[in-house]
């Protein structure tokens, strides 16, 4: 067993029906709910890299194409709610999987759906982000549709006024 974080819910309906999770080592999941009993939810998690999942969310990975299509053997898991808690509580192999726990094909994510067209509001953020990560932030930004003012590298410490 593993226990997860939450890192995202992507989609809600009632409850989060598409989730992203970590691990204690950093291994990202994708959970897709797939039952609701009386002891919690049922959730099926495969474990993705950065790039995959950015490309989940960027519309242009199928949906059960990550689950049919793994990046790594024994990268699927039956991921369970305890106690409020998301626990990768069952490895399971190709054959475990069943119709009834896949998403339905042709899913693709859409972010658009996130924005409120009645308000159309913009926040602004300054981070700081690694340079070994500035592409990964590069790619992100341009798959959500966002806008970098600038993506700058700082020279030196900034002096406190």
């Amino acid at each position: 067993m593993r226990a997860l974080t939450l890192t995202n819910t992507l989609e809600y309906y009632d409850v989060p029906q598409i989730v992203t999770a970590t691990d204690a080592t950093g291994t990202r999941y994708l959970c897709t709910l797939y039952e609701q009993t009386a002891d919690g939810y049922h959730y099926l998690g495969v474990q993705i890299s950065e790039p995959r999942l950015m490309a989940f969310v960027g519309g242009q990975l199928d949906l059960r194409d990550a689950y049919l299509h793994p990046e790594v053997d024994n990268a699927l898991y039956k991921v369970e709610t305890n106690n409020d808690k998301l626990i990768a509580s069952t490895l399971l192999q190709p054959s475990d999987v069943t119709e009834k726990m896949l998403p339905e094909v042709g899913y693709y994510y859409d972010a658009t759906d996130l924005t409120d067209e009645a308000e159309s509001a913009t926040d602004t953020y300054q981070l700081e982000v690694p340079a070994r990560d500035r592409i990964t932030f590069s790619t992100l930004i341009a798959r959500m549709g966002w806008t970098a003012l600038s993506l700058r590298k700082t020279i030196g410490k900034v002096a406190a006024l």
